[in-house]
């Protein structure tokens, strides 16, 4: 007899020969009269996702700072939660509410099995799983906590997804970039390697190009900016290059801060402001 399919609070082993990933999502609320239809047509106010999401990829060509051209996506505003849950719900002939049980219920599980330091290399041929861990100490016996090893789980999709994904593209591209101006990609925590992440008095790493600034120039540097607070300029820096910079975060500096990065290019002060804000753990 085949093995029953798992739900997601289900006790079992992962690597239980007789574990399956079929979800077992709560049964409809079936109408007095009318059957339940799993798979209704579509309607103007209730689009499937192939018609309300674009695959038009658009992105920029600019010039690096070591030579020759490359490309930056573009992006727009960031998606929406509710029109995503909709849009999914359609597709697969459930409600809002059993997408969202489905799919939290699924990233959930997720964590409890690398907490386990279970994995998956691959899931749904879509994607891959892991634990990952980290951090920094002077002794061996330096680590106590989770915060101490940075521990984390890394999700990432498969290479043959993205191959298939990137088939569906249509490519758009909106130019060159006409004026040169420094790029930051990441910002790096030293110590543990966390992305997006700093400690007051600590060295954080950026990297990006066009980025070799004089830190003797009082209008060019790294600024942290906290809320409405005025900026701060970075005074101290181990390493300046183009395409990476390390600097120590001035001390007092609380809470998610803004970075700016301006440098001397071409006769002119030109800046950038990275688009993630960094936190402190």
């Amino acid at each position: 007899m085949p093995a029953a399919p798992q739900t997601w609070d289900s006790s079992f082993s992962w690597d239980s020969p007789s574990a399956t990933w079929d979800a077992v999502l709560p049964a409809p609320v079936k109408p007095k009269k009318k059957p339940f239809r799993r798979s209704p047509k579509p309607t103007a106010t209730q689009p499937p996702i192939a018609t309300t999401m674009s695959t038009t990829f658009q992105y920029h060509v600019a010039p690096k700072s070591t030579g020759g051209f490359t490309t930056r996506a573009v992006r727009r505003a960031p998606a929406d939660q509710t029109a995503l849950l909709a849009a999914i719900a359609t597709q697969a002939g459930i409600t809002p509410e059993q997408t969202t049980a489905a799919i939290t219920g699924f990233f959930n599980k997720v964590l409890q099995c690398a907490s386990g330091c279970d994995w998956s290399p691959e899931m749904f041929g879509m994607i891959s799983f892991r634990p990952t861990s980290g951090g920094s100490g002077a002794l061996p016996t330096d680590f106590h906590n989770a915060d101490d090893i940075n521990a984390d789980v890394s999700i990432s999709f498969t290479a043959e997804a993205i191959r298939q994904w990137r088939a569906t593209l249509t490519l758009e591209s909106l130019g060159e970039v006409g004026k040169i101006t420094p790029v930051i990609e990441t910002i790096i925590r030293q110590p543990d390697m966390a992305v997006d992440k700093y400690t007051a008095l600590g060295l954080c790493q950026v990297r990006g190009d066009h980025m070799n600034l004089d830190p003797t120039d009082l209008n060019q540097g790294v600024f942290l900016k906290a809320g409405s607070d005025p900026e701060v300029r970075v005074t101290g820096y181990a390493a300046i290059e183009p395409t990476s910079i390390v600097f120590l975060v001035p001390a007092g500096l609380t809470g998610a801060l803004q970075v700016r990065i301006a440098t001397f290019i071409n006769g002119s002060v030109r800046s950038y402001t990275y688009t993630n804000l960094i936190t402190t753990p």
